[in-house]
C-alpha cells in the first residue's frame, strides 16, 4: 500500500503524448531505466492501458510516463 502523504511530495513530469515523436519514446524509456539501475527495487513499473508505462523511482523522486504518440 503506498503513502500517499509521501508521494504527494515528488516531482512528477506529466507527458503530453503529442510531443512524442516515433522512436523517441523507446529511447527515453531506455535512458531512465540505465538512470535507475542503481536504484533496484525503488524503482516502481505500471502499465495504463496497452500502450503507455508509468515509471515511478521512490529513491529518486521522479515520475515519468513512456508510450506512443496517439493517432
Amino acid at each position: 500500500m503506498a503513502d500517499t502523504s509521501v508521494m504527494f511530495r515528488y516531482d512528477t513530469k506529466v507527458v503530453d503524448p503529442q510531443e512524442v515523436t516515433a522512436g523517441d519514446e523507446g529511447l527515453s524509456f531506455a535512458a531512465f531505466s540505465l538512470a535507475h539501475a542503481a536504484c533496484g527495487d525503488h524503482v516502481l513499473e505500471v502499465r495504463i492501458g496497452e500502450r503507455m508505462l508509468l515509471e515511478w523511482c521512490m529513491a529518486c523522486a521522479v515520475m515519468e510516463v513512456f508510450g506512443p504518440p496517439e493517432r
